[in-house]
């Protein structure tokens, strides 16, 4: 149980990722559309991400386009070589999983290097 520790909860000018300050973090949620929590803490000091993964689909032969959006995810950083535990809601599936990948290699949706500086890591 996480109890009362700070928490990015929206406290402050913005709730965007990248402006929210990390600081002091010591445990991050994920709210699932079907009432499914999942939860990461860590000593202070380790580094959380957030991002979702989507794209977009141009729409050819009068088929309509758009955004899409594949799961949402949080991670913790577990060490400097970048290994994470993640939870991420699978937005098809509608399931919360949990795995471990790296962030400067993302193996979870194809995903690649991720943007450090949006993060708000520093390697």
């Amino acid at each position: 149980m996480l109890g009362v520790k700070p928490l990015p909860i929206g406290i402050g000018a913005s709730s965007r990722w990248e402006d929210v300050n990390k600081d002091h973090m010591i445990g991050l949620r994920l709210l699932c559309p079907n009432g499914i929590t999942g939860e990461l803490e860590a000593p202070e000091g380790h580094k959380f991400i957030q991002l979702k993964a989507g794209g977009l689909d141009v729409g050819i032969g009068g088929a309509k386009g758009g955004h899409y959006q594949d799961a949402h995810i949080i991670g913790v950083v577990k060490n400097s070589n970048g290994d994470c535990l993640c939870r991420a809601w699978e937005c098809r599936t509608r399931r919360l999983t949990t795995f471990e990948d790296n962030i400067f290699h993302m193996n979870y949706l194809h995903i690649g290097l991720l943007s450090l500086e949006v993060q708000g890591l520093k390697v």
